[in-house]
């Protein structure tokens, strides 16, 4: 069925969507024309999600699971029985092809470790696959650019979920506050019960290198888009109060300070603690922030404190591109693949700034886009 509805901006969507009556029968699958089928690679934290989020869409269905890990097979078998994805197939990496070769696969959801995802993504679009990559789609600037421009080749859309694009991820006033605020602060939100770890911080320890590009990808990013501009310098130093803990310090063109908290392991912690304060945020009117808690600070300025979730970040992005990959033109063209190339290319050269001032000794470094 086509749902065309109407936005109070006045602009007229589409979206297109098989019947589904029950999980494992839908009625406009047929052997010539399966409903359009996923193959998720990886099964941590955002592999299991993004099962959750196609079983959830309806539109289209799982068809491939693959991983190697025996825990996390485990996880895999217990969701598709609990859901009752019945096409579902769990298989390993060696029979990865099987996967890519399928007539029954149009998408694949590239959520593997970090040092397979480029070699993943760029099987899938050799295998005409449109593919949706979990952060991040790449460490290196080359790399991304080799995969963005084999999308354009291949003629297939390649999405990285990046905070904001796509995806609602903002409302207006957590825009509002970010963009009018002085000083900002921002960490991951974690469980009660999350590991610590162990080691110390090393530049040239590759796990670092990671955490500093997963913090541009994710927390600057966020900023980024709600500011509409990118910081123009960075400090990155070790955090003295916690072991494997760095401190990242960005300055931007209006002079908003932004500091990052970051430590190893939050790769797959999303949700973010904002602190934001400042002299534009006093003309803010109460009912503009009426959802936000006031946080106590020194001086005349206002500040505010809240926590962003993700939950239907990648939700959007599924579903924007399960309706891309169905053929609509119209909606493809909203990936706008350059920019989100460009914001890609723009996060890896802040995380280079930031090892380049960690490597340094916490030295300030400007950061170049051109």
């Amino acid at each position: 069925i086509a749902v065309t509805y109407t936005k109070r901006s006045g602009e007229v969507l589409t979206t297109i969507k098989p019947l589904r009556i029950q999980p494992s029968f839908i009625l406009s699958q047929s052997p010539e024309h399966p409903v359009m089928g996923i193959a998720v690679l990886g099964y941590g934290m955002h592999g299991r999600r993004n099962v959750k989020n196609i079983y959830n869409n309806q539109g289209c269905m799982v068809r491939y699971i693959v991983e190697d890990e025996p825990e996390k097979i485990a996880a895999a078998k217990q969701d598709v029985q609990e859901l009752e994805i019945d096409e579902a197939q769990i298989i390993p990496f060696s029979l990865l092809d099987k996967a890519l070769s399928s007539n029954q696969v149009a998408i694949v959801i590239v959520s593997s470790k970090t040092e397979m995802k480029n070699q993943h993504v760029r099987d899938a679009l050799l295998a005409d696959k449109h593919v949706m990559v979990d952060k991040p789609i790449a460490t290196t600037i080359d790399h991304a650019r080799e995969l963005f421009e084999l999308a354009r080749k291949q003629g297939r859309v390649l999405l990285a979920t990046l905070p904001g694009r796509p995806g609602k991820s903002f409302s207006k006033v957590i825009m509002s506050l970010i963009s009018s605020a002085s000083k900002i602060t921002v960490e991951r939100l974690f469980d009660a019960g999350s590991p610590r770890p162990t080691k110390e911080i090393d530049p040239n320890d590759s796990d670092v290198r990671e955490l500093l590009v997963n913090i541009a990808y994710h927390d600057c990013f966020a900023i980024n888009f709600c500011m509409c501009m990118r910081p123009c310098e960075v400090t990155a130093t070790r955090n003295p109060d916690r072991t494997g803990a760095v401190i990242l310090k960005f300055k931007y063109p209006n002079g908003c300070v932004a500091t990052i908290y970051g430590i190893l392991g939050q790769f797959e912690k999303e949700n973010q603690i904002f602190n934001v304060s400042g002299e534009r945020l006093n003309e803010m009117r109460r009912v503009d922030h009426m959802n936000i808690n006031d946080v106590p600070q020194s001086g005349t300025e206002k500040g505010f404190r809240f926590t962003q979730v993700y939950d239907y970040a990648s939700k959007d992005a599924l579903e924007q591109l399960y309706t891309a990959a169905s053929g609509r033109t119209d909606i493809a063209i909203r990936v706008r693949p350059q920019l989100m190339e460009q914001n890609v290319v723009d996060c890896l050269r802040i995380a280079e700034a930031a090892l380049a001032s960690l490597t340094d000794g916490g030295s300030t470094q400007p950061i170049y886009y051109w």
